[in-house]
C-alpha cells in the first residue's frame, strides 16, 4: 500500500544567531533524511519474501522483534517513522490510530482537558511526554483499535474518575474504626463519649477527629 507520509519535523526557534540558525537547519535536514531513511528500509522489508522475514524475526534478539513488527507497519503505510522507535505506552496507542492522525497529533501536540479551580481549560501535549494518567484520560477502546476522546468526552471521564475516587474515600471512611479516650469513630461517623461532652471539646480535640475521619 503507498501513502504519502510526511517525514519533515516543524521547529521554530526564535532568539538564535544566523550561524545558530544555519546548524538548526543542517540538523533537521539530517533528522528528515534519517526519517526518509526508516520509511525508505520499511518498504524494503515487505519486498523480502514473508518466510525470509519471518526467518530474520525468529533468529533476531528478542528485544528487537517490536522493532521488525513496527518496521513492517511502517512500511504498509499505518505506522508513522517517527512511531518506529518511540517508546512508552502513549506513542504505542498513537501508533493504532489512523496514519492522518498520527501525523496531525505529532506535528501539533494531541488536546488534553486539564482541571483550573472549579472549572476546565485545556492544552496541547507531546505524545512523548504524556503521563500515564494522561493517556489513560486521552486514549479509549474503539473496535479493535482505539481512539481519542473529544474534549467533552474528557471532561466526562475526569468528572467521572473524581467521583470514583470519593465513592472509595467515602467506602474507606465507612470501614475505618477509631476509638479514643473522648470519642470514637465508625462507619464514616464520630461518636463523642458521654465524659468528654460533659468536659467539652477544644479546637485540637476537633482538628484530631477531623483527621481521624479523613486518615
Amino acid at each position: 500500500m503507498s501513502t504519502t507520509i510526511t517525514t519533515s519535523i516543524p521547529v521554530e526557534v526564535t532568539g538564535l544567531s544566523k550561524a545558530e540558525q544555519e546548524l538548526l537547519n543542517s540538523i533537521m535536514a539530517d533528522i528528515k533524511r534519517g526519517l526518509d531513511a526508516t520509511l525508505r528500509a520499511a518498504r524494503t522489508w515487505l519486498d523480502l519474501p514473508e518466510r525470509a522475514r519471518a526467518r530474520v524475526v525468529e533468529q533476531t534478539r528478542p528485544h528487537l522483534r517490536d522493532f521488525w513488527a513496527k518496521l513492517e507497519r511502517v512500511g504498509e503505510g499505518s505506522l508513522h517513522p517517527q512511531l518506529a522507535t518511540m517508546g512508552g505506552l502513549a506513542g504505542r496507542y498513537l501508533g493504532k490510530l489512523g496514519i492522518v492522525e498520527q501525523e496531525l497529533y505529532l506535528r501539533e501536540g494531541i488536546p488534553v482537558v486539564v482541571v483550573r479551580g472549579r472549572g476546565y481549560d485545556s492544552k496541547l501535549v507531546d505524545v512523548a511526554v504524556m503521563s500515564e494518567e494522561q493517556r489513560k484520560q486521552v486514549f479509549k477502546a474503539a473496535g479493535a483499535g482505539c481512539a481519542v476522546r473529544s474534549l467533552e468526552e474528557q471532561k466526562h471521564w475526569l468528572a467521572d474518575q473524581a467521583a470514583r475516587r470519593l465513592l472509595k474515600a467515602e467506602a474507606k471512611a465507612g470501614l475505618k474504626k477509631v476509638d479514643r479516650v473522648g470519642w470514637s469513630v465508625e462507619r464514616g461517623r464520630v461518636f463523642v463519649k458521654p465524659g468528654r461532652v460533659k468536659e467539652g471539646l477544644t479546637r485540637r480535640d476537633l482538628e484530631t477527629m477531623r483527621r481521624d475521619l479523613e486518615g
